[in-house]
């Protein structure tokens, strides 16, 4: 048996973290970001994971192939980014004094932080821990890699977020 085969053996015994934490100089940058972009947006979280907890510090930016309102598509995250993060931007209209979700007037910033069916497939075959979605600066959510692949062998059309996994304040 390889070295390299031990590793890989040794990483399937290992629990896959479960809480994520986002450094606070990270979380304000990435908070300025969702709160300025009209077009979805991908970056690579990255950072150090200790036990079951993954703390995130900075983030790198993958090579854009398409970002509209609506809908992103980037090159892949490296394997080495601890999480994926992406924005569902709030629609703001001349003279319109409230930012709204695109599309229903009556849902709120809350309702969009939820992964779409999209997003759980294309994060379910991933390799990442974690995926993070923002709406704003004041909302964002998060899913472990398990709660994803979890979604996607339901075949869950949306992924709502998560108790304890939001933070809307």
């Amino acid at each position: 048996m390889t070295l390299g085969s031990v590793f890989a053996l040794l990483s399937l015994l290992t629990p896959a973290p479960t809480r994520l934490v986002v450094d606070a100089s990270l979380l304000t940058r990435l908070q300025t970001l969702a709160a300025t972009l009209q077009n979805e947006m991908v970056l690579c979280l990255t950072g150090t994971v200790t036990g079951a907890e993954a703390v995130v510090t900075g983030f790198t930016i993958p090579a854009p192939q398409r970002s509209t309102s609506d809908h992103a598509t980037f090159a892949p995250c490296p394997t080495e980014a601890v999480a994926i993060w992406h924005n569902h931007p709030l629609e703001v209209n001349a003279g319109d004094t409230i930012a709204r979700p695109r599309g229903d007037p009556n849902m709120t910033a809350r309702d969009l932080c939820a992964l779409s069916e999209t997003d759980i497939r294309a994060t379910s075959r991933g390799s990442h821990l974690f995926v993070v979605i923002a709406v704003d600066a004041r909302t964002w959510c998060w899913w472990s890699r398990e709660q994803v692949r979890d979604l996607a062998a339901r075949r869950a059309l949306r992924g709502a977020a998560v108790p304890g996994q939001i933070s809307s304040f």
